[in-house]
Order: C-alpha cells, then structure tokens, then sequence
C-alpha cells in the first residue's frame, strides 16, 4: 500500500500561509502499518480509523494547507519496518505514526537519529521504548502497567492463587511477564504453576502435562491475537474450565466477530476505552465509524484514531515543521489534548499515562469488568424481585 493523501482547503489558506512560513515546510505525515503479515488485522483496524480522522478534518475544513500523508507497509517484519521508516523520511516525512508492535518499534529506533525523524506510536508497548529514544512517543500504556493490572485482578479480583502462563517470544511478552509475576508472585503471593512457550515444538504437551500436573485456577496468556487463539482452542480442548486472562493485543474486532466460542467470557485489560461510553467524543467517534465501517472500533482503531487526531493539530502548534519542533510540541504543547482514549499529555518519556482496566467479552460484546458486575448483579436482584412476587 503506496497511496498518497494531499489536502488543501480554502477556508484555513489564509491563516495556515503564514502558519507554513514559520515552519519553513509543508506537514508531511508517513503512516506505517502493518498491513500484511500476521499483524495485518491491527493495520487494517488502523488504516479505517486514520482515514475516518483525514475525512473528518477535511469535511470540517480544519485539515492544515497542504497536509500530505504518505503511506507504507511493514509487512509485520521488523527489517522492512527499518527501510519503510528510511524510505518515508525521504518522502519528506518528519513525523511517522508506527510502531503497531513493540518488535518493529524496537528495530527502527536506532535508525530515528540518522533520518531525524518523530515517532507517535498507536500501539506498541514496551517498557524501555520511550526511554531508549526521545523521539519515541507512544499513545498505549506501558506493558509494565499492563501486567500489573492482570496480576491484581486475577489475585484480588478473582482470588486466583495458581495460575499458569503462556507466553510468546515477542518484546511485548517480555515487557508483560516480569511486571506480572512481579505483582502477581511477589506482592500477592500467588504461584506461578509453570510457564508455556507458544510455538515451540512441544508446547501442547508442555501445556497437557501442566494442566493434569497443577490443576491451575487460572491462565495467562501473553500474546498477540493468532497465538493467543490457539491457546484458547487448545486449552478448550483440554476442558479447561478456570479463568483466562489475555493481553489487549488480543482485542481486535474481527478476533471478537469471527471466535465468539473460543473468546466468550476470556478477561483483559487495556486503556479505557469503551464502546458503550457515554462521552461526546467516543460516541461520535463510535458512531462515525459504525456509519463508515459497519462494525464497532476496536482498542487500535481508537488509538490510531487519536494519533492522527494529534498529527493533524501539530502543525497549529509546532514552531517549526521539523523534528525539532515536532518534538517539542508534543513534549510541551499537547496538554489534556482531548482522545477518543483519554486525555493525551506526554511525561518526560514520551508515555501517555493511561492505566489499564479490566475488560471481558460477552455474548459478542466487549464491555469493561465493572459494567459487566453492574449487569450481573441487576440480573440476580430482578430474579429475587421476580420470585417475592411468585413469578
């Protein structure tokens, strides 16, 4: 996917001229998503979602003069995520939004300083990202908050003491498991039964002989959607029947439309964004992309959403169209800018701090764990009410 997108508008000409003279150049913006391969149902979540915002801006007239966006794939191969950073700093791009996973993330970051280029991530999570480069933003929590959240909620939550992990090798199953078992085995005192790699040639067996071994109350699975799938196929198979924690990774709307057996009642966490909320902002976002889309965002259509939501004010705020600028403006400018995910405000890192909440699926919908309760516990007082009254 090469496409170009060129904008101009004659409503903001005047006041973006002299907008353009003080940057010196016009706002390139690369967009780089991994639209095939096996990250490619989180590109295309995205692709939707940052069209809908390019749309949106236009339609409004408050698209900047001669906004330009240049597109690539990353074929969800770090190395050709490196060339597709290099090929679009030379289209002219001085802020790319990429990063889908931590993996290309990790890979490209070395090379920002040669290209001199910004970096606003969606999505990719871990912990060492935004400390390893000061051009490194990212709009997703920290997988260091994430695996906190799960080992509370498993613990406390569901007072789970045994719980058995499945994990990838990936930079975000690394950046998840340490703070997991950190809070989960450290602080809550719970037991780790023992510990699955996906993928690897004996992981069923490995998987059979710890469930028969351990009984364990609960498992853990950190991975991205296709592996966390085959977990979830296997584990039903071994008539598992305690509670399964997944990461967000794991959320994407066509896993939820196209596995309703394999992912009913499964609990994650991830930033708090909910379909069913009742704020302006997500419902017009909701709404806007149902209208276009026919179906529900997911968590990386919400977060690319608000990334180019964020491209698309920079160039009114940024003193200078370059790095540099970009930089600062993000570092500095951009204070309780209002997203579809939340507030958005950068710390000294260049991390949102958007702690995660529990959410589950259930039948078919993805709502988040307090809700769930809330519906849980209506249902059982009408049935109290419904048998005093002899019904």
């Amino acid at each position: 996917m090469h496409t170009r997108h060129v904008v101009s508008r004659s409503i903001v000409a005047v006041a973006a001229s002299a907008l353009l003279c003080s940057c010196g150049s016009k706002p390139v913006v690369g967009v780089l998503l991994p639209m095939t391969g096996d990250a490619s149902t989180y590109g295309e979540s995205m692709k939707d979602a940052i069209e809908l915002a390019l749309e949106e801006a236009d339609d409004a007239g408050t698209t900047p003069v001669n906004f330009e966006v240049v597109w690539g794939d990353s074929g969800t191969d770090p190395d050709r995520a490196v060339s597709e950073v290099r090929r679009l700093a030379g289209a002219g791009a001085d802020l790319i939004i990429a990063g889908t996973t931590s993996d290309e993330a990790k890979a490209f970051l070395p090379v920002l300083d040669d290209v001199d280029v910004i970096v606003l991530s969606p999505s990719a999570s871990a912990p060492s990202l935004t400390k390893d480069s000061r051009r490194f933003f990212r709009l997703f929590a920290s997988d260091e908050l994430e695996g906190q959240r799960a080992g509370r909620f498993l613990f406390e939550d569901q007072g789970k003491s045994t719980v058995l992990i499945f994990t990838e090798d990936s930079e975000q199953a690394r950046g998840i498991e340490p703070p997991f078992r950190q809070v989960y085995e450290g602080a809550m005192g719970g037991t780790v039964v023992g510990r699955v790699l996906v993928g690897s040639p004996n992981w069923e067996q490995d998987c059979a002989d710890l469930i028969a071994a351990h009984q364990p109350e609960s498992v853990y699975i950190i991975a991205y959607a296709n592996r966390t799938l085959e977990v979830l196929r296997h584990i039903k198979k071994k008539g598992f029947n305690g509670t399964v924690c997944v990461t967000s990774a794991f959320y994407s709307g066509e896993v939820i439309e196209r596995h309703p057996e394999l992912v009913d009642g499964v609990f994650f966490p991830q930033p708090a964004f909910e379909i069913q909320s009742e704020l302006p902002i997500v419902k017009a976002f909701v709404e806007a992309h149902r209208a276009r889309f026919g179906h529900d965002p997911d968590i990386y259509a919400a977060h690319a959403y608000d990334a180019m939501r964020v491209a698309l004010a920079l160039p009114a705020i940024s003193r200078s169209w370059d790095a540099t600028g970009i930089r600062k403006a993000l570092q500095f400018e951009i204070k309780e800018f209002p997203g579809v995910t939340g507030p958005i405000q950068f710390d000294d890192y260049g991390d949102v701090r958007h702690n995660p909440v529990m959410f589950i699926v259930k039948d078919g919908e993805v709502i988040s764990y307090t809700t769930y309760l809330e519906i849980e516990k209506k249902k059982i007082r009408d049935k109290i009410k419904k048998l005093l009254q002899g019904g």
